[in-house]
């Protein structure tokens, strides 16, 4: 393997910084967003008198419609040939139906809510992730601008917390719906392509005078599928299913194992926000370490380090050794998702880049999602939470092993596949 070659390439010659500051803002706002939501959404359904079974199923139901809307999305914006505008269609449609899910009650009314949540949610990420890799110029410097995301959780956690206690469960709505809804504002004001970054930042010939090109996406479902079907993309595709079905059997329980352990709100909040801290100096130094070492090296680290994790945790005596393993978590989401988005921007072609951003870190994230959680549900009731963690531990590694077979063949900086 070597790195990619792009990455000796100086970018245009654009103002210091405002590459990398346009989409680290909106970064920071949808993941502040993401703070508010996720790790309060099933004390809040709970709040609503449902039993965990059924808190588990709305919860399943959210990664199925993600499942689904994360490619849609990036479908619709590949035929447009912008995204802007279908992140702030989503966005404004995520954020109506927050307000609704903290307005009604009963099963039936919350999944419905739920799943235009999802609906709107889903695509927001890969389609922001596929404009922003346009925008920083060298694909590796895309963790930079996503570290600020990183950022951002950790504070809009905490605040969230602040806000549910002072206004019941349904405060975590106070601050995920105007989020989600200044997400897609900001994204649609700050992630325009000018038209030096359609032509030499997209590697497309400069037009005469150099305006922005005139040649619209050529996006198909035949050309994201053949794709799909290479045997490269094919095997990476599912080594990344593996790789986040593991994790989440690990996201979805981790709380679980430190009350378990003794553990109480404050250990738990450690928890999820270490691994959050750990993250961020690791994206901004992901282009250095990506020249160096190369993204696909970083790709197969980082899904070992989840194994670790999952290890640590299932072998950890006491809550704080939880908290303990938790930076392995932040090196593995660090490495393997920016590693992810770097590798699918060098492999597949530009005209299907929104829809190929949807499917790795959209589907198969969603995919992982819906599978941890059944998986994670039957493995941990009849045979315990640690040997579930075990059994994540070897999920990763096998997935890792995958992965390799897939980029260890071909480097991301050979040029695009297709």
């Amino acid at each position: 393997m070597r790195p990619d070659p792009t990455s000796a390439v100086p970018p245009p010659s654009l103002p210091p910084g405002s590459s990398v500051a346009k989409p680290a803002i909106v970064y920071a706002l949808l993941f502040g967003a993401v703070a508010a939501y996720a790790p309060y959404i099933a004390v809040y359904l709970r709040s609503r008198g449902l039993e965990l079974e059924t808190v588990g199923v709305l919860i399943a139901l959210q990664a199925a419609v993600g499942l689904v809307a994360a490619p849609a999305w990036g479908a619709l914006a590949d035929r447009r040939g912008d995204v802007r505008g279908p992140i702030l269609v989503s966005s404004l449609l995520a954020a109506g139906a927050a307000v609704l899910l903290g307005a009604v009650s009963g099963p039936l009314l919350l999944a419905g809510s739920i799943a235009l949540v999802a609906t709107g949610m889903a695509g927001i990420t890969p389609m922001v992730d596929s404009r922003a890799v346009r925008l920083v110029g060298r694909r590796e410097r895309f963790g930079r601008a996503r570290a600020w995301g990183s950022a951002a959780f950790i504070v809009a956690a905490f605040a969230t917390g602040a806000a549910i206690g002072s206004f019941g469960p349904e405060g975590m709505f106070v601050l995920y719906a105007p989020l989600i809804a200044a997400t897609g504002v900001a994204a649609f004001a700050l992630l325009r392509l000018r038209d030096e970054e359609w032509g030499q930042r997209s590697n497309d010939p400069p037009s005469p005078g150099g305006r922005r090109p005139t040649t619209r996406s050529t996006f198909s479902l035949g050309t994201i599928s053949g794709a799909i079907r290479q045997p490269i993309i094919g095997r990476f595709f599912i080594g990344s299913v593996i790789v986040w079905t593991a994790f989440a059997t690990l996201q979805t329980f981790v709380s679980l194992r430190v009350i378990q352990l003794g553990g109480d709100a404050t250990t738990v909040g450690a928890t999820w926000s270490l691994g959050a801290l750990v993250e961020i100096p690791l994206m901004f130094a992901f282009p250095n370490l990506a020249r160096r070492f190369g993204a696909e090296r970083l790709l197969i680290i980082g899904a070992m380090a989840f194994a670790v994790r999952a290890a640590g945790v299932a072998l950890a005596p006491t809550p704080w050794l939880v908290v303990a393993v938790s930076p392995a978590g932040g090196v593995g989401f660090a490495f393997f998702y920016v590693g992810t988005v770097t590798w699918v921007a060098g492999a597949l072609p530009r005209s299907i880049q929104a829809t190929a951003q949807g499917i790795f870190t959209g589907t198969a994230v969603s995919i992982g999602a819906i599978g941890g959680a059944i998986l994670g549900g039957l493995i941990g009731g009849a045979l315990s939470l640690p040997v579930l963690f075990l059994v994540a531990a070897v999920g990763h590694a096998v997935g890792a092993i995958v992965v390799w077979q897939a980029v260890g063949r071909r480097p991301a900086g050979g040029g695009q596949l297709g």
